[in-house]
């Protein structure tokens, strides 16, 4: 794909991105496109490197445009699930059981690595261990979202175990996406964040040279793509059937490529989800 070509498709997705009004939730059964949202986070021009060649892919299979939609916040993209506004959802685990409730299940889930949260610091920083005794006072603490489950929560629960109440011991900071808390970690700006393997691995090398990783969460099940439940099943199947042959084909690679997928995905068992809590 050309310059010009991710040019015009990355303003189209902003333009899509400021559509929502009341009419946005119309049932899916009376428009001739569906709408792919996906959660935010990363910037929404990363984010749409990275799944419009999928959304195209599923338009083609299912002989139907799939747009590629995302919101400026964790609480905002949550809203227009619980509204239904979205056809088809990528998000974390612990915001998939709120999507349940709206009625939405997963059909399929990423095929990587365990999903964990990590802790990275700066290789030149003040904190090189996380020891409750020897944390000196005053470090701040960076995370992508309250909602980030693998950035945030997860972590969050990770050092409760450790006994370090991170509310108390650090100054804590929320920079909206997982980017923009690596990049202020690498900044200075913050001494420690939270954040999760895929958004380290897609940082410059230059960048990642300057981190480490000092802790790893225990594995949660890994991120789902979930379906409305009000979708037809000849279209459900076709969604769950183009995703898990992905990796079957030269082009079907070259998609999970820009998604960041290696393993591609496999089947979602809604009943692994029901353990995850806050």
């Amino acid at each position: 794909m050309n310059f010009a070509a991710v040019v015009s498709r990355l303003s189209a997705c902003v333009f899509v991105i400021g559509l929502f009004t009341s009419a946005a939730a119309a049932s899916s059964v009376n428009r001739d496109y569906y709408r792919f949202g996906v959660l935010p986070l990363q910037s929404p021009t990363k984010l749409a490197a990275m799944f419009l060649p999928l959304t195209q892919d599923l338009g083609h299979a299912m002989g139907r445009p799939v747009q590629f939609v995302t919101a400026p916040s964790f609480s905002e993209y949550m809203k227009r699930v619980g509204k239904r506004q979205y056809d088809i959802i990528y998000l974390n685990p612990l915001l998939y059981t709120e999507a349940r409730k709206a009625g939405y299940r997963a059909v399929v889930k990423v095929g990587q690595e365990p999903f964990t949260g990590i802790l990275v610091v700066r290789r030149d920083g003040p904190l090189q261990h996380l020891d409750p005794r020897r944390i000196p006072k005053g470090l701040r603490i960076g995370f992508p979202d309250p909602n980030a489950f693998a950035a945030t929560v997860m972590t969050r629960q990770y050092m409760r175990r450790l006994d370090i109440n991170v509310d108390k011991v650090f100054q804590v900071h929320y920079f909206g996406s997982q980017d923009s808390a690596l990049m202020a970690l690498h900044s200075g700006l913050v001494d420690i964040i939270g954040t999760w393997r895929p958004s380290f691995r897609s940082m410059p090398k230059a960048v990642r040279a300057d981190l480490r990783i000092i802790a790893e969460t225990p594995p949660q099940p890994q991120m789902p793509i979930a379906v409305r439940g009000d979708l037809p099943a000849a279209q459900v199947n076709q969604i769950v059937t183009t995703l898990l042959r992905l990796s079957d084909s030269k082009a079907g690679r070259k998609v999970l490529d820009a998604l960041g997928f290696r393993q591609g995905f496999v089947r979602a068992n809604d009943a692994e989800y029901l353990g995850v809590r806050q």
